[in-house]
Order: structure tokens, then sequence, then C-alpha cells
């Protein structure tokens, strides 16, 4: 019995120093905090040195990815890194840029890249950081000189789509283009954007034919100048051709301020915005209206409020505008937009989206009731005081939290 518990003795001793320095070598648990644009499978692929789990609560370490379309057409990335448990005196925070040229490979390297940066403060001091090596490339001879951009911040996208859907008694056909031109800078921002859509329908109901042609087209613009960090001064113009809305076509024309509650470099955080702007609407009908006008021009204003909150918890946005025509005070609309994304406990998710408007401002509307094919190929607007859309739901998911493994057999199969 001595010799047996001598040997169990000497057995712990030999082990315990292995445990420990397992447990020393454990990889720290991590998390991608991301609702698109992260690449997650690729990253967990790339970096393999990491634990990855599906669940913010079980990390060691929480990254938190945020993006935000940029003035070159692409994205502005911030990676916020927090520590928790016993990394919870720790926390970084990178920033990268994309272009619009940028292919979804050199995307996905460059945050491959600044995910691996930021990971490294975390093991700096630990058994860990002995299996790391860093590589940084030899000093250039010369100094280079960066070349000043030939485009001098001005960007372009040209695009177009056509569709085509065929059954025995149905055809289905659409064709669009558009165009964006816009150059940003921190001192000013411009965009441009035009498009022109078509759409042809055809039906054979009971033997008989019943086509529909909806043809829609505009364009719209904006320039805006910083003057602080909270206070930036522009206009927008917007011009367009709606079959469904009668209108043959329409201008708007208003100057505009804005007034941020935050600074504009925490926009990535938390955002209160509020644009007034005022201005005047000129238009022209393709049918006499209910208030019997076949064109006019009118003064209107416009409040818009926007809040935005990005958390590691989720997100939550709010936009809320309030229209007016100032000939008629009672032509008006009021309109709110929430989306929520929570993620409530561990595993456990709810969004939600709603959309409210409260309308008495449908100036266009045609005097004459149209046909009831109109109305069903939605090529004609009815009067309404209100329209509201809602959704809502929740995920719970449970199970194992590691999620290293990457299987892509099968993917993508319709």
């Amino acid at each position: 019995m001595r010799n047996t518990f001598l040997v169990a003795f000497l057995f712990f001793l030999f082990l315990t120093p292995s445990i420990a320095y397992s447990q020393a070598k454990a990889s720290p648990k991590v998390f991608l905090n991301c609702s698109a644009r992260c690449y997650g499978e690729y990253v967990r692929s790339e970096i393999t040195f990491f634990d990855f789990v599906r669940d913010r609560y079980a990390a060691d370490i929480e990254v938190f990815i945020q993006a935000l379309a940029n003035g070159a057409g692409g994205f502005e990335y911030t990676l916020t890194f927090t520590g928790q448990n016993a990394y919870s005196s720790l926390s970084d925070t990178l920033e990268f840029s994309t272009r619009q040229a940028d292919t979804e490979d050199m995307v996905r390297k460059e945050m491959v890249k600044n995910i691996k940066m930021g990971l490294v403060k975390f093991i700096v001091n630990t058994d860990l950081f002995e299996d790391v090596l860093i590589d940084f490339p030899k000093s250039p001879q010369t100094v280079e000189v960066l070349p000043k951009d030939k485009w001098n911040y001005w960007v372009f996208r040209l695009g177009g789509r056509a569709s085509f859907r065929s059954e025995s008694n149905k055809k289905n056909s659409s064709i669009r283009t558009d165009l964006s031109i816009s150059r940003v800078t921190n001192a000013s921002k411009f965009s441009l954007f035009t498009y022109h859509n078509q759409y042809f329908d055809k039906y054979t109901i009971d033997g008989e034919e019943v086509t529909a042609r909806n043809t829609n087209y505009g364009i719209s613009s904006l320039f805006v100048k910083s003057i602080s960090q909270h206070w930036s001064a522009g206009g927008f113009y917007r011009g367009f051709h709606s079959v469904y809305s009668n209108i043959a076509f329409s201008h708007s024309l208003a100057p505009a301020v804005e007034y941020s509650m935050y600074p504009v470099s925490q926009v990535m955080q938390h955002q209160i915005r509020w644009i007034y702007q005022a201005g005047f609407r000129k238009r022209s009908y393709l049918e006499t209206t209910i208030f019997d006008k076949l064109q006019e021009t009118l003064p209107y204003h416009q409040l818009t409020g926007i809040m935005r909150i990005t958390e590691p918890w989720g997100t939550f946005s709010a936009e809320l505008n309030g229209f007016q025509y100032l000939h008629d005070p009672s032509k008006n609309r009021l309109s709110l937009e929430v989306d929520l994304n929570w993620r409530v406990a561990q595993g456990l998710s709810v969004w939600l989206n709603s959309d409210f408007s409260l309308i008495n401002n449908q100036i266009s509307l045609a005097k004459s009731e149209g046909d009831a094919s109109q109305i069903l190929l939605n090529n004609r607007q009815l009067p309404t005081s209100f329209r509201f859309s809602s959704s809502v739901g929740m995920s719970y998911t449970f199970g194992s939290l590691n999620n290293n493994v990457i299987n892509p057999r099968f993917s993508n199969v319709n």
C-alpha cells in the first residue's frame, strides 16, 4: 500500500509541471463580433493559433469589427480588441481602409493581418509569445515619395443589370443602369447618383393578354462642407420620373445644415445628428391631380434626426423625419424607422425592424381612378393616411462553443 502511494505521489509530481505548462500554453478564446464583411470563416482558417468561440461571453478576447463606407468606394474598418477574464486589463483599437477596386481576397487578407497584429498584445507576457515570429521589411535604401493622387479623390462607378423570367402564362423582364460620382475628403463631400429602371410584365389570363410597362429614372446630388467637428452645411438636389407616383418629372433643391451632438471623429461608436433643409419642389404630372394640377412649384422644409449606437452587445439605430409643405402646413408627413440587433444573453439574439409613417402629403395622386390592372401590377399609387411595416426575429444557439473547424464541402448548393 505504501509503495502504491509512493508511485502515485511521484506520478503526480511528474504530471503537475506538464499540466501547468499545458495550461500556460492554452490559447486565449477569441470571439469575432461582426454582422457583415468580416470574412469569419477565412479568418478562422488563417489564424489557427487561437481558439475561436461563437459566443462573446465565453471569450477571453472580443474583436469588435465595424465598417463604414469611405470616399474611395470601399470601407473604413475599425477593429476594437477587448480583453475579458484574465485579460480584462488589456484593450486596443486598429483601423484600416479598403478601396472600391480592392478584390475580396485583398480585403480579407488585410483583415487577417490587422487581427493578428491586434491579438499579439494579449499574449506578449505569456508563454505563448515564445512561439510567435515577428518580421519587419528591410529599410529601403532611398525614401520613396508617394505619388499624388491623379484622380484627386474622385471616384466613378458605372453599373447595369438585366433580368428575364418566363412561365407559360407570365413573362417579366427588367433593365437597370446607374452611375455614381463622388469625392470625399475631410473638408468636403460631393456625391451624384443617377439611375434608369424599366420593367415589363405580360400576363395571360383566360386567354387574354395583360401587359404593363413601368419606367422610372432620376438623379440625386449632395454637397456638404465641414465647418467643425459638430457643424456642417451644404445642400440637396433630387430629380425623378415615376409612373407609379404620377410624376412626369420632379425637381427638388434645398440648402441644408447639420449638427452632430458627438464629434464626427466618434461616428463609429455613436452618433446623434440633426439635419434641417428648406427649399422648393417643381413638379409636372402625367395626369391631372386630385387638386386639379398639371404642374406646380411648392416650398417645403424637412427636419431629420438620426441616432445610431454601436456596442459589443449589438446595434441600435433610429431615424425620425418630419416633412411639411410651407404653402399649406396640413400637407405633411412624419415617419420613424427603428432597427435593433441585440445579443440578449449567451446564445440568444433578438432583432427588430419597424417603419411607420403618417402621410398627409400625397399631392401627386391622379384624379382619375384608373383600372384594376394598373393597381394590381403596382403601376398606380393609392391614397393612404399611413404606412407601416415591421419584422421581428430571434435566435438561440447552444451546444459546443468552439468553432475552429472549417469544412466547405457542399457549400452554396442550391
